[in-house]
């Protein structure tokens, strides 16, 4: 049986990923989500950047339907998402199969500096095109940042929205990713 915790934070993974907010992630979802992650750190249409993040996430999405689209129809609703957000969980190798790609092509294209590691501006501009509050993006930076040092490594970035998906600890830095729940 899954938390009212995991569920809210599927919940909301869900929304952050249901752009036009028709109760279904669609193909279409994921290109406008890598169009204004892209645009929000200037990488324009068409960029090594803006490419590899929509391909990326065209591939994410391929992978998601054809574990989670239970009717067929080519798109993941609410109830699918969650369905198949547990199934991953409880497959560690499956999450990180399913998911790794499109966080490191996220990381790589909030990392405008290519130092391998997101400050604490790159890191802020993920999580406005993300619309979350200064009090969120603050409260999860200070999660995210488990060394101390103001940034964000590829792992440490990967770690938090792993732990985010697993974590049954409303305590835990992950559960803090997408702000309070």
């Amino acid at each position: 049986m899954t938390s009212e915790l995991r569920t809210r934070k599927f919940d909301r993974f869900f929304d952050l990923l249901d752009t036009d907010g028709n109760g279904f992630i669609e193909a279409q979802d994921w290109a406008r989500t890598a169009e204004e992650l892209s645009r929000g750190f200037n990488h324009p249409q068409g960029s090594a950047q803006e490419t590899a993040l929509r391909h990326t996430y065209g591939r994410v999405h391929q992978n998601i339907c054809s574990a989670m689209d239970t009717d067929g129809d080519g798109r993941v609703s609410r109830t699918e998402f969650h369905d198949g957000l547990n199934r991953h969980v409880a497959d560690p190798d499956l999450l990180d199969r399913t998911f790794r790609p499109a966080i490191d092509a996220e990381f790589d294209t909030a990392d405008t500096d290519g130092d391998g590691v997101l400050d604490g501006t790159e890191i802020k501009r993920v999580w406005d095109v993300w619309g979350m509050s200064e009090a969120d993006a603050k409260t999860a930076m200070e999660h995210m940042d488990t060394d101390g040092d103001g940034r964000i490594s590829r792992d440490e970035y990967y770690a938090t929205w792993r732990e985010y998906l697993v974590s049954e600890d409303p305590a835990a830095p992950g559960s803090w990713m997408l702000g309070q729940l």
